[in-house]
């Protein structure tokens, strides 16, 4: 039987004392928060008034077709890359990560979130992947937590995966899956000599009706000789400079570019592109790889708005380097390492 890997504290430095609220996750009884006092749930009353109560703002703007790009023959270009640091985007939050030969898999989701159909194909199946050492998984939603994609990994590679999951979700794993560990934040693992620890964010949990805030929410680090972070679901908020503190910098930072309108209901929980740019400078990552857009209809924005209308105009305002902010189509992959090297780029 393969052994699963020890958890252990991250050794923290003293952080000043505005930061040290991001120490550890809340715990009112069974139920966890985000302690430094974010609001984040929304309730029904709040559904409704998004739904019913107000205007799309961009109507208009969903009239047209959105460009939603796909990459051909992503495995072969995953190939092509020098191994050692490369990412591949699956579409939504889901990437495959592959460091100093440990392949990691975040987020996985190869088909519909629930009752919500995907408007562009997964671009690799379960059945084409690559070895797969490690899934991590950032939270519960059933647009990054999705237990029919989970089994078929779990019964592809059996024993040889390791499931990673926040604390309190471990009972929601299927079968398939026989091998987990719960997390919570600033724990990690090593496997194969590369580090995976999970790391705080601003959101919250919710599976089914009486579960609320049960499971705890974060993002990931990947760090070997290279290092990559996932923020998984997140609004804005001060922690991502603590990470940036604590890890030192990181070489890419895997954020969001889509789910934000409307802001009023959305900002706390999902970031805007605007904050997503700010977020990287935050964490002191040397590169942007994009996620979380023109995978699935989730808010009001047409799907590639955060891509296509906001990045470039962002990027010129703040005096970006764009060659440092990678928007992939579906598929498309991106070495980070002595050289970066990207293979199918969105047109943007």
């Amino acid at each position: 039987m393969i052994a699963t890997p020890t958890l252990t504290d991250l050794d923290l430095p003293e952080l000043p004392g505005d930061e040290q609220v991001y120490a550890a996750p809340g715990r009112d009884g069974p139920r966890f928060y985000n302690p430094w006092g974010a609001r984040v749930d929304r309730g029904l009353p709040d559904v409704v008034k998004w739904k019913l109560g107000s205007k799309n703002a961009f109507a208009a703007d969903r009239r047209r077709r959105p460009e939603l790009p796909q990459a051909g023959d992503p495995l072969g270009r995953w190939e092509e890359l020098p191994d050692g640091a490369r990412v591949m985007w699956l579409g939504h939050a889901s990437v495959l990560v592959e460091i100093d030969g440990v392949v990691v898999l975040i987020d996985p989701l190869f088909g519909r979130a629930a009752l919500v159909p995907r408007q562009v194909p997964a671009p690799v199946a379960v059945e084409e992947l690559p070895r797969v050492d490690v899934v991590l998984l950032t939270h519960g939603h059933y647009d990054h937590f999705d237990t029919r994609s989970l089994a078929a990994i779990g019964r592809r590679f059996g024993e040889e995966v390791l499931f990673a999951v926040p604390e309190g979700l471990g009972g929601a794993l299927p079968a398939d899956c026989r091998r987990h560990v719960e997390l919570s934040w600033w724990r990690s693992f090593a496997i194969g000599g590369v580090e995976l620890c999970f790391v705080p964010a601003q959101h919250w949990h919710r599976r089914g009706p009486f579960d609320q805030d049960r499971a705890l929410w974060g993002g990931w680090v990947i760090r070997g000789s290279r290092s990559l972070y996932h923020s998984g679901d997140t609004g804005y908020f001060g922690g991502f400079a603590t990470i940036g503190r604590v890890f030192g910098g990181l070489d890419v930072a895997v954020l969001p570019l889509g789910a934000y309108e409307p802001r009023w209901f959305m900002g706390a929980q999902h970031m805007s592109p605007e904050h997503s740019v700010q977020a990287r400078e935050d964490l002191r990552a040397t590169n942007f790889f994009a996620m979380h857009w023109g995978t699935f209809d989730l808010t009001d924005e047409p799907l590639d708005h955060g891509a296509r209308s906001l990045l470039p105009d962002i990027l010129a305002e703040r005096g970006e380097d764009p060659e440092r902010f990678h928007v992939m189509a579906h598929g498309g992959v991106l070495s980070f390492g002595d050289e970066v090297i990207r293979s199918g780029e969105a047109d943007i």
